[in-house]
């Protein structure tokens, strides 16, 4: 059996969208029993829009690449749900001063006593005042 982690989104959409941490989040999933929150889906989704929108990638490869990350998430990670960590990721927003969008990702780290892994630094830096976490970039 893997260690868990928890996969914030910016990882999940890297697995799936290619980037320069692509690679290095794939290794991190297929090494580890995989956590995140329901947000990912919609923050998924957000980043399959960005590519069809900002970057002129085809519509309809986004739209696949997405369904890619959803079934990602649905079918190999354990999906924790944003409701039940409000109150926690609220408190962990206002005393590290990251959104509560972020806080969420933190909250499932505390709750299940997991490493964080994140390619967002500035959730990197509140979180590893709290959990272990790796900062992928």
């Amino acid at each position: 059996m893997h260690d868990n982690v928890v996969l914030d989104s910016s990882i999940i959409a890297a697995i799936f969208f290619p980037e320069k941490i692509s690679g290095k989040s794939l290794e991190i999933a297929e090494n580890h029993d995989c956590i995140t929150v329901d947000l990912a889906y919609a923050e998924v989704a957000n980043v399959a829009w960005k590519r069809s929108s900002h970057t002129g990638q085809d519509t309809e490869m986004a739209k696949n690449m997405l369904g890619e990350c959803t079934a990602f998430i649905r079918e190999t990670c354990q999906v924790l749900q944003a409701q039940d960590l409000v109150p926690a990721a609220y408190d962990l927003a206002c005393r590290h001063r990251i959104t509560v969008y972020d806080a969420l990702f933190l909250a499932a780290a505390v709750q299940c006593a997991s490493p964080l892994v994140t390619a967002d630094k500035k959730l990197h830096l509140a979180a590893k005042q709290i959990v272990k976490t790796e900062l992928v970039h």
